[in-house]
């Protein structure tokens, strides 16, 4: 197995986790904050669908996705407690499926030489290469994984891991 196979596995990987522990979060519980400063699940859904195709499409704009970057999930918006403002949890599971698949999809076809490939300017101190840039895109979901565990005791919800 290459280390681009490696990648897309990880990915993909990262996507049911996500989806097995937002399961059986219910449009309501994706609103609701653990301490009052933290991001509801919505919102951070929501945010890693649209910094998924973000990345993606950073590093190859050919590639296609079926939704547009989604101004309700920028920074300015996470404070947003009005449900009515975002789409269902059924809306941005599948947004995020989308997106990680087509990650996975992107990621299993680097080369050596891509991986090395140096990524724009902007995104040299987090992500310098497209290798970097494939790990992130399977890292950073398990950060939000995290929190939203947390939401998941605050809720009362059984542990899963």
């Amino acid at each position: 197995m290459s280390v681009a196979e490696l990648f897309s596995k990880n990915i993909l990987q990262t996507k049911g986790m996500i989806g097995m522990t937002l399961a059986d979060f219910s449009d309501a519980d994706m609103m609701a904050r653990p301490v009052k400063t933290a991001n509801h699940a919505i919102w951070q859904l929501g945010h890693l669908a649209n910094s998924t195709r973000g990345m993606v499409t950073t590093c190859d704009p050919s590639i296609a996705f079926p939704y547009e970057d989604d101004p309700r999930f920028g920074k300015s918006k996470a404070a947003f407690d009005d449900a009515a403002f975002f789409p269902s949890k059924a809306e941005l599971l599948a947004r995020f499926d989308q997106a990680m698949d087509a990650a996975a999809a992107w990621a299993s076809k680097l080369s050596d030489a891509d991986l090395a490939k140096p990524t724009p300017e902007h995104f040299q101190n987090f992500a310098p290469t497209f290798g970097s840039v494939a790990i992130l895109l399977g890292s950073h979901p398990y950060m939000h994984l995290g929190q939203f565990q947390v939401t998941r005791r605050a809720l009362g919800k059984p542990h899963l891991m």
